[in-house]
């Protein structure tokens, strides 16, 4: 089984931030995606993906032909704003089945506030890679990054936070693949 973790954001352009943690999104996501990926066994072939271009992102993964997508990011809102939510195109049944083991995990163990799964066209915030990748996809939002106490938990646990994505990739591919 093919996965690719995709690394939202990218240096020059990094995303969500916190102040107080000195730590941006994308700085966070390399960091977390190489832990998974050390934690992964011979049940998956990796790639790990960096985004070039945002619209050339779908291309330059699916070029790698995987049998599913994890995009990893965080949310930002009012500095207020927790809790965890995985979006999936709206119209793939299995990117539906997979976003909801994904977040069962970020609930059932992390103990993240659920906002849920939330299906997304094309047009919508985060639409377009889950839209246009061949594979099931599903984008992880797991905490919020300008909330100084979710951000504090998930740098000081990203070592289970990569736990809980690696049993996540697993379950899906018994479960849905």
């Amino acid at each position: 089984m093919k996965v690719a973790l995709v690394v939202g954001h990218k240096k020059n352009s990094p995303g969500a931030c916190n102040d107080k943690y000195n730590i941006c999104e994308f700085e966070f996501n390399v960091k977390l995606v190489q832990k998974i990926d050390c934690l992964l066994d011979e049940r998956c072939e990796t790639d790990i993906v960096y985004r070039d271009s945002y619209k050339g992102l779908p291309d330059k993964i699916n070029d790698l032909s995987p049998n599913l997508v994890v995009c990893f990011h965080a949310n930002a809102f009012n500095t207020k704003a927790f809790g965890a939510e995985t979006l999936y195109y709206h119209k793939s049944k299995k990117g539906k089945k997979i976003a909801e083991i994904f977040q069962s995990g970020f609930v059932n163990s992390l103990k993240s506030y659920n906002r849920g799964v939330k299906p997304k066209s094309s047009e919508q915030r985060g639409g377009y890679v889950l839209r246009y990748t061949n594979a099931p996809c599903v984008l992880i939002e797991p905490f919020f990054m300008d909330n100084d106490e979710e951000c504090s938990t998930m740098v000081d646990g990203l070592g289970k936070l990569a736990v809980v994505c690696r049993d996540s990739i697993y379950e899906s591919i018994e479960e849905v693949m």
